[in-house]
């Protein structure tokens, strides 16, 4: 199953979806009739895209449209890799196709882009091809041979459907022949909740069709900026029309491109159609030459010192991915995006090529990490596109910063601008599949619940991810300063982050700590059920399969739960059994996952962290947190003890103590403070070994002392070396490592013991 599979929604008419989703704005003659039959008499690809354009061409449906046969090259080609986990990774496009090996197609087989000036009609089959460009395609076709691998199955026509759109058979044009049904019939199950569900077909052949869809389409969504995506399906003379946005795919019925004129009729609104109404936003415009060569410098320069490093112990923190930006395949533009602050109203130009990091899939929130160019400052910042969910119990991030900063939150990273994208016309970026269910129309089919999704943006400075962290003192400072911002956000507006995770929690480049990511939360009389990042939720929500309601003492957990991993994947000596299995797992295991973090809990005193980790005062830390998360979870779960020892009033006593944020934010000062005397005590002990501990720089030195009369210390070292010859030299004869000392002439020959004991000397 892909990431797509139970998010398409139909069977739409054709007609309902022509008259929906493509009004061109003003007056727009009725097409002109086209003869499209000799796609019924082609059997390959190749035919039937060249019969496609030269119907089209030849009839000139779409002068403003350039129709071509996509030319394929390697930066046309992704690989897919997987995760640790055995799940598949969000990838540019967000599926996998069937397709040979592990490489994917990102451009559809023919595709359309927009066309200044008329031309000729093509007369040879070189004409038709053209090399794919993401930042001019406006529609792509996708070509099948055969019904079969329809990925869609329509429902079956019925009596009752007389009084909905008219049918194909009054739109065929004259002289068409005898016209078939425009809803290709297929059987369905009398049970209305398994016919909702029975739209997407259940072959190899369709689901394959389908990954290939969603492929094309989260192609161009993460390489364009847009709102929603048409897609025409050919199956030979037959053919369906997609609409792609953030929550779902709509979904034409089949009809036949031979006796209906629906084929016609789309391709000659789409010529009329505007950029708006293709699907663009608008706020997103092409960069200029000049504007692209700022932004290449101005990302080189920041990446040139992020690299390079700092000291003998200390190297410079850098974003992972980072590098991504400057798009080294050729298939990202370059785009100036203009972001309105959305209480002052002003507009700032932002430059953008490839996100370095975010959620790569088609559907859902869309989040995408950029590094962009401020234009007006002429510095770069960092850009966060994402679509949110638009529900009354989840606040939009940039509003929730606001509240923050005007309760003097510390630790949050304040925005510069952002707020909700909205149209020229004041209106803001949406999708509709929700709309349609709403409606509760009779075509309706869907096997899943569609959410209704805004465009977001939000701008603030860079920041790096906690992982960066260069000691265990600044991970343990980075974590107090979460709490404190927690706490104050909690006691002020009564706001619950839902989201605490290892990538939520920021930090500057000198490692100050930045609590980001608010794009879930909500206060006390928002509630929702079960938000948060799988592997660092709380083991009570874990547990209740996203029933429980979300509190503020999950977050104090998830912040536990990010403490614990990093200081595993970071400073923690491995052993055998290290415990980075709490942290493994899928969201359909919740409940499983939520019973091994509560166990390790149980079992934590077993791991000995004192010696886990190099400081004393950092694994004595991590210890003494398992243990009250432990005491807390017992509370909330009593029948983990044992008969005989049950449930007391210190259990409960640590359990409403484990719920208090200062209870949390008090441990960490003592831990640093003996984290500081450690460090101290380190640096006042004599070293174990020379600074630089190199046997070839002690013999250089035993050699210059015996030089200046000094004698050489009788080391292990030194006697060792003084049977190696230097042979050591420079192009210039100069010797590079000074010679080793000869043994004196009068020294016994040296032999070992095993020859002596054989010779009989010993």
């Amino acid at each position: 199953m892909s990431l797509s599979d139970e998010r398409f929604v139909g069977a739409i008419p054709p007609e309902l979806f022509l008259d929906r989703f493509m009004k061109p704005f003003g007056d727009c003659a009725s097409p002109p009739a086209v003869d499209f039959s000799k796609l019924g008499s082609a059997h390959t690809v190749q035919d039937i895209s060249e019969a496609l354009i030269r119907a089209s061409e030849k009839h000139k449906i779409c002068p403003a449209l350039r129709l071509f046969i996509t030319k394929v090259k390697k930066r046309n080609l992704e690989v897919q890799s997987f995760s640790v986990d055995g799940r598949r990774k969000d990838h540019e496009n967000g599926a996998k196709p069937n397709l040979s090996g592990d490489k994917v197609e990102l451009c559809p087989p023919v595709a359309g882009r927009r066309q200044l000036r008329p031309r000729r009609a093509a007369k040879t089959r070189r004409n038709f091809m053209e090399y794919h460009d993401f930042a001019t395609a406006d529609l792509g076709f996708v070509i099948l041979c055969s019904l079969d691998e329809d990925p869609f199955c329509d429902p079956k026509t019925t009596p009752e459907s007389d009084n909905g759109p008219p049918s194909c058979a009054t739109h065929a044009p004259a002289g068409a022949g005898v016209p078939v049904p425009c809803h290709a019939p297929c059987e369905l199950s009398n049970s209305a909740s398994e016919e909702r569900c029975a739209f997407e077909r259940d072959t190899p052949e369709a689901a394959a069709t389908r990954l290939r869809l969603e492929a094309y389409a989260g192609a161009s969504f993460a390489r364009q900026h847009r709102r929603f995506l048409f897609q025409v399906v050919i199956i030979g003379d037959q053919a369906r029309f997609l609409r792609w946005d953030r929550s779902g795919c709509i979904v034409s019925s089949r009809f036949s491109v031979v006796h209906t004129p629906h084929l016609a009729d789309f391709l000659w609104r789409f010529n009329h159609m505007d950029s708006q109404q293709r699907g663009w936003d608008l706020t997103a415009t092409l960069a200029t030459r000049p504007e692209a060569k700022l932004f290449e410098d101005a990302v080189r320069s920041f990446l040139g010192p992020a690299k390079a490093p700092m000291g003998p112990s200390q190297t410079g923190r850098e974003i992972p991915n980072a590098e991504e930006t400057l798009d080294s395949t050729n298939t990202y533009p370059t785009w100036k995006i203009r972001v309105t602050h959305e209480e002052t109203r002003e507009s700032t130009d932002l430059i953008v090529r490839r996100p370095f990091a975010g959620h790569r899939t088609m559907f859902g929130r869309a989040t995408r990490a950029y590094l962009a160019l401020d234009l007006i400052s002429s510095r770069l910042v960092f850009l966060k596109d994402t679509w949110r969910v638009n529900d009354t119990r989840i606040r939009p991030e940039f509003r929730t910063y606001q509240d923050l900063r005007s309760r003097d939150v510390p630790f949050i990273p304040y925005p510069m601008y952002g707020g909700d994208v909205q149209h020229p016309d004041g209106s803001v970026q949406e999708t509709v599949g929700p709309s349609l269910a709403a409606e509760g129309s009779a075509w309706f089919r869907s096997a899943a619940t569609l959410q209704h999704h805004v465009h977001h943006r939000l701008v603030q400075d860079i920041a790096y991810r906690l992982d960066s962290v260069r000691d265990e003192r600044e991970l343990m400072q980075a974590i107090h300063d979460a709490l404190i911002a927690l706490d104050r956000a909690y006691s002020e507006l009564g706001l619950i982050h839902r989201d605490i995770s290892a990538l939520n929690i920021m930090l500057t480049s000198d490692g100050k700590c930045m609590l980001s990511d608010w794009d879930h939360a909500g206060t006390l009389d928002q509630r929702a059920r079960g938000v948060g990042t799988f592997q660092f939720m709380s083991a009570r929500l874990l547990i209740s399969d996203s029933v429980e309601i979300n509190e503020h003492v999950d977050d104090l957990e998830s912040l536990f739960w990010v403490l614990f991993y990093i200081a595993l994947i970071r400073f923690a000596t491995p052993w055998d059994d290290m415990p980075l299995d709490v942290f493994h797992g899928s969201s359909a295991g919740g409940v499983a996952a939520g019973k091994n973090k509560r166990m390790h809990l149980y079992c934590a005193g077993t791991y000995k962290f004192r010696s886990r980790f190099q400081s004393e005062a950092f694994g004595m830390l991590i210890a003494d947190l398992s243990s009250a998360w432990a005491d807390y979870q017992i509370t909330i779960d009593p029948y983990v003890l044992d008969a005989d020892d049950p449930l007391t009033p210190e259990h409960l006593r640590k359990g409403e103590l484990a719920k208090e944020p200062s209870f949390w934010i008090e441990k960490i000062p003592s831990a640093l403070r003996q984290y500081d005397a450690e460090k101290a005590d380190a640096a006042a002990r004599p070293p174990r070994y020379p600074p630089n501990f190199d046997p070839y720089a002690l013999l250089a030195q035993a050699r210059l002392r015996s030089q200046e009369g000094i004698p050489a210390p009788d080391t292990a070292e030194a006697r060792t070396g003084a049977k190696r010859k230097a042979s050591a030299t420079d192009r210039d004869g100069d010797v590079l490592v000074a010679p080793h000392p000869q043994p004196a002439a009068a020294d016994p020959p040296r032999r070992s013991k095993r020859l002596k004991i054989l010779n009989g000397l010993s």
